[in-house]
């Protein structure tokens, strides 16, 4: 990989990295830089069959066959991405709390009528797998209290659940961690690897999160390209229930005493609340809109290569 052609996908990488930490879907930002396909491939070129080749020393061959120098120079960006989002909104969330959280309401309310949009079928199965997910988000919402859990595999299984927002466009894995009560405290983890006396804590943190999230990354590719294959309209309307169940999670109004959800009063901040709400939806919007018509190009580009093999098939016959 060339130098400059390197550093676009290191710079793709930061915005890919900058987005998963907010809620937005990684997924969705990979299409419209043009690079989750590519990204997606890598992932499966990831093979035992594959790696025979590095541990036989043929290095070159290895990284022909799993476009291993695209996916380290943009996973690197990724993580550079997160760190720098990290620090950011570490600090917002302590200062600016309630305007932070109406924000991501804004982004998740459209996000998850942006993943309803992709339902090909209306129908009394998909209403109904829609409502059993809206039930279970919201009874792991309202009934739950996770987090006091820091045991190596809940965050183990919180770092599976996250990364789903890299490999399901639409979904956003910051928005699965406040969910699952970790997004503030991953945040805070991200941010303490940044200094040297923190390190130590902000990785313990880290590791296994991070080791689930590979889990899903290498696993979960084909799965999801299985499901969507198989049963996209139930499976888009289970995320879609999901995402409107978790909305409690993210009130922005609650009770610092006792934590419970609290009508705002009707001042300059509450007016202010719900323009940062709007304007977190449009972005969503914005992004959801340039990712379909990414795809839209790409299916177009995959009509065109057929065809053309169609016609070199039936001239060489």
């Amino acid at each position: 990989m060339r130098f400059w052609k390197g550093l676009i996908v290191f710079i793709k990488g930061i915005l890919v990295g900058a987005v998963n930490v907010v809620p937005i879907s990684g997924g969705a930002i990979s299409l419209i830089l043009g690079i989750y396909e590519r990204f997606i491939n890598a992932i499966r070129a990831l093979t035992p069959k594959n790696f025979k080749y590095l541990f036989r020393g043929e290095v070159h061959e290895f990284s022909r066959r799993t476009d291993i120098r695209f996916f380290f120079t943009l996973v690197v960006g990724i993580v550079a991405g997160m760190v720098l989002t990290s620090v950011f909104l570490k600090k917002v969330l302590h200062t600016q709390e309630v305007y932070t959280y109406a924000f991501f309401f804004g982004l998740i309310v459209v996000s998850a009528f942006d993943v309803m949009r992709g339902i090909g079928k209306i129908n009394l199965k998909n209403i109904i797998i829609l409502l059993i997910g809206l039930g279970g988000s919201l009874s792991i919402s309202l009934l739950s209290n996770p987090e006091g859990n820091n045991s190596f595999m809940y965050l183990f299984f919180c770092g599976m659940v996250g990364a789903l927002g890299m490999v399901v466009p639409g979904v956003s894995g910051s928005h699965l961690m406040m969910l699952m009560g970790k997004y503030e405290q991953i945040i805070g983890a991200v941010s303490d690897l940044t200094r040297l006396s923190t390190f130590k804590s902000g990785f313990m943190v880290l590791l296994p999160f991070l080791l689930g999230c590979l889990v899903t990354i290498v696993s979960f590719s084909y799965l999801l390209s299985w499901l969507m294959r198989q049963y996209r309209n139930e499976t888009l309307s289970a995320l879609s229930g999901f995402m409107l169940g978790s909305l409690p999670v993210i009130y922005p109004w609650v009770d610092e005493k006792t934590n419970n959800p609290v009508l705002p009063p009707m001042d300059t901040s509450f007016l202010v609340a719900i323009l940062i709400a709007v304007l977190g939806g449009l972005t969503v919007y914005l992004i959801g809109w340039l990712a379909r018509r990414e795809e839209r190009k790409i299916a177009r580009r995959k009509e065109r290569q057929e065809r053309r093999e169609r016609r070199k098939h039936a001239n060489l016959s």
